[in-house]
C-alpha cells in the first residue's frame, strides 16, 4: 500500500495528516505524487507518518525495495 492509500483508508485529508504527524502537508503531497520517492523520504518523516497512520513504515512504500535485491549466487 502507498502513503496516499493509507491516508485515504484512515479518512484523513493532507492537512489532517500533516497536523497529526507534524510533517508539512507539502512534503506529504510531494511523497504522494512522486516528486519525492517514498523510499527516499527522510526516516524521521516516515516514522512520524507511520505513527500518525498507525501502520508499519513499510506500508507507506509502494513496494518494498529489498524485494528487488537479487539473491546472492554461490561462487
Amino acid at each position: 500500500m502507498s502513503l496516499k492509500e493509507e491516508r485515504k483508508k484512515k479518512g484523513l485529508t493532507l492537512h489532517e495528516l500533516a497536523d497529526k504527524s507534524g510533517v508539512h502537508y507539502m512534503k506529504i503531497h510531494q511523497i504522494e505524487v512522486g516528486t519525492i520517492k517514498p523510499e527516499n523520504m527522510a526516516l524521521k518523516n516516515g516514522l512520524k507518518l507511520s505513527d500518525a497512520l498507525d501502520c508499519h513504515p513499510r506500508d507507506l512504500l509502494d513496494k518494498w525495495p529489498l524485494d528487488e535485491v537479487p539473491p546472492k549466487q554461490n561462487r
